[in-house]
C-alpha cells in the first residue's frame, strides 16, 4: 500500500516528495512497525521517476521480506530533481536536520512507528544517513557505496550500539567508497562491511544488494 504527498521545506526552498509504503495488513492491525527512511526516494519504485533512469525495485524486496514475516514502513525522501542541487544538499546538514525536526515528528502523528528507526542511502546520500544516526532516534543505517568527503567522516559521532551495514565495491570510485567504509568502521567496530570485487557505481548493482542489506536490520 503506497501513499505519497509533499512537505514544504523552507530551509531548502523546495517541496520534498514523500512516499510511504505500508504493510499490506496495516489497516487491519494495531501493530507498531519499524521504519526505514530512504534517501533518494525518487529512485525506489519506477524507472521513470529516477533521475538516472533506473529504479531500485524496492517493491519486489518488500514483497520478499513480507513473505518471511518481516514488515516495516518504508519512507522515501525524494532528492532535488536537479542533480547538481541534489549533490549539494547531500553534502550539507540541512536535509538531515529537517527530517529530524519536521518530517519524522509529523509522520509519527500519522503512522504507527515503533522504536526501530533506520536510514538507508546510496552514494553521496550516505552523509545524510550518517547525520541522522547521530540522533538517538535512529537505531542504525544501511549504506551502499558511500561516496563521502573524507573530512566529513571525521566529524561524524556515531553511537556504538546501532546496527550498521555497508555494501561496497573494493574499487568503486577509485577505492574511495571502501576507504569511507573502513574509516566508519574505525568509529564503530561492529559495522558489518560486505565487500564486492567488481561492483560498479550504479543502481543496477545496488538494487541486487537491497534484500541482504534490509535482512540485516531488526524487522
Amino acid at each position: 500500500m503506497l501513499e505519497g504527498f509533499k512537505i514544504n521545506c523552507f530551509p531548502l526552498n523546495r517541496a520534498i516528495r514523500i512516499s510511504i509504503a505500508l504493510p499490506k495488513d496495516y489497516n487491519n492491525t494495531s501493530r507498531y512497525y519499524p521504519v526505514i527512511y530512504f534517501m533518494d526516494g525518487q529512485n525506489l519504485y519506477k524507472d521513470e521517476d529516477s533521475y538516472r533512469g533506473m529504479a531500485l525495485d524496492l517493491e519486489e524486496t518488500i514483497t520478499r521480506l513480507s513473505l518471511e514475516g518481516k514488515e516495516a514502513i518504508y519512507v522515501g525522501i525524494a532528492a532535488a530533481s536537479n542533480p547538481e542541487r541534489r549533490d549539494l544538499e547531500y553534502e550539507d546538514k540541512t536535509l538531515a536536520e529537517f527530517i529530524l525536526s519536521s518530517i519524522h515528528p509529523y509522520l509519527k502523528t500519522r503512522y504507527r512507528m515503533n522504536q526501530y528507526i533506520y536510514a538507508f542511502a546510496c552514494s553521496k546520500a550516505s552523509y545524510t544517513a550518517l547525520l541522522l544516526n547521530e540522533n538517538y532516534i535512529f537505531k542504525g543505517f544501511i549504506l551502499i557505496s558511500p561516496d563521502i568527503n573524507t573530512e566529513k567522516i571525521k566529524e561524524i559521532q556515531l553511537p556504538k550500539n546501532n546496527l550498521a551495514y555497508i555494501a561496497v565495491g573494493s574499487r568503486e570510485q577509485n577505492g574511495l567508497c571502501l576507504s569511507n567504509a573502513l574509516a566508519l568502521k574505525e568509529h564503530n567496530p561492529d559495522i558489518f562491511i560486505q565487500e564486492f570485487d567488481n561492483q560498479e557505481h550504479t543502481e543496477a548493482a545496488w538494487k541486487t544488494q537491497i534484500y541482504d542489506a534490509l535482512s540485516y536490520l531488526v524487522l
